[in-house]
Formats: C-alpha cells, sequence, structure tokens
C-alpha cells in the first residue's frame, strides 16, 4: 500500500457548522385572525386620535375668532363712548360759559336795570338802624277772642307752612 505523505488535503469543510435551513411554517389562522384584528382596532383608534386632534385644533381656533370678534366689537364700543364723551364735554363748556354770561353781574345789572326797571341804590336811600346794648324781644299781642281759636289759627298756619315748603 501506497502511502501518501503530507500531500494528502484534509477537507475541513466538514467541520464548519453548516446554517440551519429556514422550514416555512404554516401560517396559525387563530394567530392572524388576532394580528388582523389588533391592526384594524390601532387603525380605528388612530383615526379616532386624529379626529379628535383636528376638532380640538378646529374648536380652539373659533374660540380664538370668536374671541376676537368679540374684542373688535368692544373697541368700537368704547371709540363710540369715548367720542360721545367728548360730544358731552364740549357740551358742558359750552353751557358752563353761557351760564357764566348770564350770571355775571353785568348781565343781572342790565336785567334788573332794563327789565324790571330797577335802578342803583343812592346814598340818601341807606339809613342806619342803632340797636340797645341788651338783647331786647317784643311780641306783638294779638287779641283773639278764645284759646281754640288760636290753636285752630296755629294749626292752619303750621300746614300754610308746609304747602310753601313743598311747593
Amino acid at each position: 500500500m501506497a502511502t501518501n505523505r503530507g500531500t494528502e488535503a484534509y477537507d475541513l469543510s466538514l467541520f464548519e457548522p453548516k446554517p440551519a435551513k429556514i422550514v416555512e411554517l404554516k401560517p396559525n389562522k387563530k394567530m392572524l385572525k388576532a394580528q388582523r384584528k389588533k391592526a384594524k382596532i390601532q387603525s380605528i383608534l388612530n383615526t379616532l386620535a386624529t379626529l379628535s386632534v383636528a376638532a380640538i385644533t378646529v374648536a380652539v381656533l373659533g374660540l380664538m375668532l370668536a374671541s376676537r370678534v368679540r374684542m373688535t366689537e368692544l373697541d368700537s364700543a368704547i371709540n363710540e363712548r369715548e367720542q360721545q364723551l367728548v360730544v358731552l364735554q364740549s357740551e358742558k363748556t359750552r353751557l358752563t360759559d353761557e351760564l357764566a354770561r348770564k350770571v355775571s353781574t353785568q348781565s343781572v345789572e342790565n336785567y334788573a336795570q332794563n327789565t324790571l326797571g330797577m335802578q342803583k341804590m343812592e346814598s340818601y336811600q341807606i339809613e342806619y338802624i342803632s340797636v340797645e346794648d341788651g338783647d331786647k324781644v317784643e311780641t306783638a299781642v294779638e287779641n283773639s277772642g278764645s284759646i281754640l281759636e288760636s290753636i285752630g289759627s296755629a294749626i292752619s298756619n303750621f300746614f300754610s307752612q308746609l304747602t310753601y315748603l313743598f311747593e
């Protein structure tokens, strides 16, 4: 037998690990059904979340627009009131000036002289009154017939004073 020394080749590939064969399994029908149901639920949830975010966004924008409209209305109302205030202040100034003209000493003097026929007081019309040192009260005594008549006249005077006050 002939021996071949050193020239023999070794096939090392026989000792290398071989990759596992991938075997395709038949899909599990229950698992596929559960995955489809889960995907459908997730799709519905995603749609609901998107719609709710969109609705919230639209609501916020609508509220912002409504508040802007209300602010604009209030601004125009404020401007209108300020214009009314300016008009009323000018009317007040005009009326104050007119009142000052009518109440001035010159106009009162002219009114008294021309309309009422009054004239200035002359020096001979002035009379001075002298009063004694002590306080003195003099009352006129009326001769009334009876005490009932005096009570009646007092009540009558009281009511006439009341009507005078409320006129």
